[in-house]
């Protein structure tokens, strides 16, 4: 009887410490939430989160004064006959204006390349070097500097004006940055965004496809514009503009400054230049002209 008693006792204390226990956790709980879980942030929706982006690029709308600059397109180097041949590239592009052969190509890549935000750029930056060591292979993914390089050589290699643009964030402690491509389209008279990394490109508010500067200056005021990803109905934009409102808001942070190569060829050009707002400084000899980014590159 006494070793029941003294049984008994050794299960109520071992009860008793698990409720002062489970009373701690709940009390901690309970603090950690008062402290941090009912905090109300000032972003507490996209729309807000739009305002604050929208707002930083309205401050920065105006671009500073540079060099006048010709950038430079390599149509006729080397590798362009293995790329032509070794991944078929007539036979996906097929005819059209250079904004259906491009967004052919890209339609067709994007979706066969992992994207990897960590790649470190061991290999070698042109585009038969990267597609060996990532198409198909979700193993070894690239990031969007790599997957831009492939989209822009496979264009040049089909005749068509295309360069990769760096598009950039305001904050200096944002390291994060996207790179994408533009091509320039004859029937449209016009330079045009491709996102190869997300497969999209962007439209306003008649479907028509927009640059990557036309889509800053609509963002900055607030005008419609939208990604249209592979296979999207674009019957309905605003929905579709919610269906896509994280890369809208992901692009639009990154719109304040681009870096552009001064040449564009098979593999990345070292020399780059910047177009800027007028808030910011430039190294020398490194800004150039809003025009430059702007007008035809055909003579």
């Amino acid at each position: 009887m006494e070793k029941q008693k003294i049984s008994l006792r050794n299960l109520l204390c071992i009860a008793g410490a698990a409720l002062l226990f489970a009373g701690l956790c709940v009390s901690i709980a309970f603090n950690v939430y008062q402290s941090f879980g009912s905090y109300d942030s000032y972003l507490q929706s996209v729309d807000q989160i739009y305002v604050m982006e929208a707002g930083i690029l309205r401050n920065n709308l105006e671009f500073r004064d540079g060099e006048d600059f010709d950038f430079r397109y390599d149509f006729a180097h080397g590798d362009y006959a293995e790329l032509k041949t070794e991944y078929e590239l007539e036979n996906t592009a097929r005819d059209g204006t250079e904004f259906d052969r491009a967004l052919r190509l890209m339609h067709e890549y994007a979706p066969r390349l992992t994207h990897e935000s960590y790649y470190d750029n061991h290999v070698p930056a042109n585009a038969l070097a990267l597609l060996e060591y990532s198409l198909d292979n979700p193993k070894q993914g690239i990031n969007c500097r790599a997957k831009a390089q492939i989209l822009n050589e496979m264009c040049l290699a089909l005749g068509i004006y295309a360069r990769k643009v760096w598009i950039m964030p305001y904050s200096g402690y944002d390291t994060d940055c996207h790179v994408v491509n533009e091509i320039w389209d004859r029937t449209r008279e016009k330079w045009i965004m491709l996102d190869v990394t997300n497969d999209e490109y962007w439209v306003d508010e008649e479907g028509a496809p927009l640059s990557v500067l036309e889509i800053r200056e609509k963002a900055a005021l607030r005008e419609f514009c939208t990604p249209v990803a592979s296979g999207d109905r674009t019957d309905d934009l605003q929905t579709l503009k919610n269906k896509r409102i994280g890369d809208f808001l992901y692009i639009v942070k990154n719109m304040v400054y681009m870096e552009y190569c001064t040449e564009y060829t098979a593999g990345e050009s070292k020399d780059t230049r910047l177009l800027l707002p007028q808030n910011m400084s430039a190294r020398s000899g490194s800004a150039i002209s809003k025009s430059s980014a702007e007008r035809s590159p055909i003579e």
